[in-house]
């Protein structure tokens, strides 16, 4: 069995297709195969060039770091899916494929029925069985309600988040990293015990004791 984790970054898509029930194109895919050990084996990534839109939103630029001089010659959806998809399958093994939240997977259904991808029988493998969220696997264990984000989970295992936030290969990375914690029981216990001892509740009086010197105030 080997574990893939993948992210994608994606761009609004122009207003002109506000009927769209699909409104963001993917603009990056990144990914990390993991062996039956969670051992990173190996890694995908491809810009995809958007159809629907021929800019890239600013917001978007800043928080990614793409621009569209860098999607403008990159595949399309349907030559980056195919892409994807063989790397996915070419270790001729079983898959899981795992996302940090579930927005991925819904993101590339959407966009499949948008742009009519039609999928080869090995291909629904990858894209026809839900991804699993792994956010939610991981909240779900430490009896979180709230969704964690990835950077708030690292710290709390305090691991450094290594590369650049929104970069999806550096974000299926970081993911595959506290996957790696998540299935060693060993090591999440030793994480379990940091992060209860920062979601524990700070004693009022020792938080006012450490940011002011109340010595002045005291009574004779």
């Amino acid at each position: 069995m080997k574990h893939i984790v993948v992210d994608l970054e994606m761009n609004s898509i122009s207003n002109k297709y506000k009927d769209f029930d699909c409104t963001m194109e993917t603009i990056e895919i990144g990914a990390i195969m993991l062996d039956e050990n969670y051992q990173e084996i190996s890694s995908f990534r491809t810009y995809v060039r958007p159809e629907y839109n021929n800019r890239i939103r600013p917001l978007i630029s800043r928080l990614t770091g793409i621009t569209y001089d860098m999607v403008i010659n990159a595949p399309k959806f349907d030559e980056a899916m195919k892409m994807f998809s063989n790397w996915c399958l070419g270790v001729n093994d079983d898959i899981k494929i795992y996302a940090w939240s579930e927005n991925d997977y819904k993101q590339i259904s959407k966009e499949i029925s948008l742009k009519k991808y039609e999928l080869s029988l090995d291909e629904e493998r990858v894209y026809l069985t839900e991804w699993h969220d792994f956010q939610a696997e991981f909240d779900k264990e430490l009896g979180f309600e709230k969704q964690l984000s990835l950077k708030m989970a690292l710290d709390m295992a305090g691991v450094d988040f290594l590369g650049r936030e929104h970069s999806a290969l550096d974000d299926a990375r970081n993911t595959a990293k506290l996957f790696n914690i998540f299935n060693d029981r060993e090591m999440f216990d030793c994480t379990l015990k940091k992060i209860a001892e920062a979601m524990k509740p700070t004693d009022f009086r020792t938080s006012l004791g450490s940011m002011f010197d109340l010595s002045g105030f005291a009574v004779a």
